[in-house]
C-alpha cells in the first residue's frame, strides 16, 4: 500500500492542477487575447535590411513560366535592395478572377494577404487580364482595390503600374484599364507610373504562347520598371 499511495497522490495532484489551470482559461478576464490584430505575422522582411515591398499583379508579373527569380519584381528587387514578397496570380486582374489552381479571386483577394504582411511599400499593377470586361466595371473595380490598399496599409507608399501586352500593338481597352488605374491612384495620394510597353516588336521576347514573355522579355520589362521609376523620381 504504501509503494502506490505516493504516485496515487502525484497524479491527484496534477489534476487538481489542471483543473484549476482550466477555471482560469474560462474567465473572461484572464482569457487570452484571440482576436486577429494579437495575431503576429513574420514577414519576409522582418529580419532584413531593405524596404518590405510587396507586388500584387498577374501572371506577366508572377514569372508564368519562369522562376519568380526570373520575373522582373525580383530583378528589380536585387537592384534596389527591397526585401520582396510577389503576390502575383495567373489569370488575375482588378476584376477577373484568377486562375482556380492558383488564387481563384480577383486583387482583392490578393490585397488581404499584402495587409497581413504589412509592408511599406504595395505596388499593383494593372492587367490585361480585364480586358473584355466591362470598361466601368474595370474602373469600378480599380478603385475599390485601390482604396481598400490606402484604407487598410494607411502608412504604406502605394504604386500603380500601367498593363503590359505583348509584342503587338495593344488593343485599346488596354489604355483604359491603365488608365482606371492612374485616376485611383491619383484620388488616393499614390503614384502612377506608365513603364510603356517594353515587349512590343520584339516576338523573341516571348514564349510559345505569344503571352508570357522569357527571361529575356523580362529582363526588359525590369529595364522598363526601373527607368521609369527614376524618370518619375520614384524612391523608397
Amino acid at each position: 500500500m504504501t509503494t502506490r499511495s505516493r504516485p496515487l497522490l502525484l497524479v491527484a495532484l496534477a489534476l487538481g492542477a489542471v483543473l484549476v489551470l482550466g477555471a482560469c482559461s474560462e474567465d473572461p478576464s484572464v482569457a487570452a487575447d484571440t482576436t486577429p490584430s494579437a495575431t503576429v505575422t513574420t514577414r519576409a522582411w522582418d529580419d532584413a535590411a531593405g524596404v518590405g515591398v510587396v507586388v500584387i499583379g498577374d501572371s506577366i508579373t508572377g514569372g508564368h513560366g519562369l522562376t519568380t527569380a526570373e520575373a522582373w519584381p525580383a530583378r528589380v528587387a536585387d537592384q534596389q535592395g527591397w526585401s520582396l514578397t510577389n503576390l502575383s496570380c495567373d489569370g488575375a486582374g482588378v476584376a477577373a478572377l484568377g486562375d482556380a489552381d492558383d488564387c481563384a479571386s480577383a486583387y482583392a483577394t490578393l490585397v488581404k494577404r499584402a495587409v497581413d504582411l504589412r509592408p511599406q511599400v504595395v505596388i499593383v499593377q494593372a492587367s490585361s487580364n480585364d480586358l473584355g470586361l466591362d470598361t466601368a466595371e474595370v474602373r469600378s473595380a480599380t478603385d475599390r482595390v485601390v482604396d481598400d490598399v490606402h484604407r487598410r496599409l494607411p502608412h504604406a507608399t502605394l504604386i500603380g503600374l500601367s498593363a503590359i501586352w505583348d509584342q503587338d500593338p495593344p488593343p485599346a481597352q488596354l489604355a483604359a484599364i491603365s488608365k482606371a488605374m492612374r485616376t485611383a491612384l491619383r484620388r488616393e495620394g499614390g503614384t502612377y507610373v506608365d513603364i510603356g510597353e517594353p515587349l512590343r516588336g520584339h516576338p523573341t521576347w516571348m514564349q510559345s504562347d505569344d503571352v508570357h514573355p522569357t527571361v529575356r522579355g523580362q529582363q526588359a520589362i525590369a529595364a522598363a520598371v526601373t527607368a521609369a521609376f527614376a524618370r518619375d523620381h520614384v524612391h523608397f
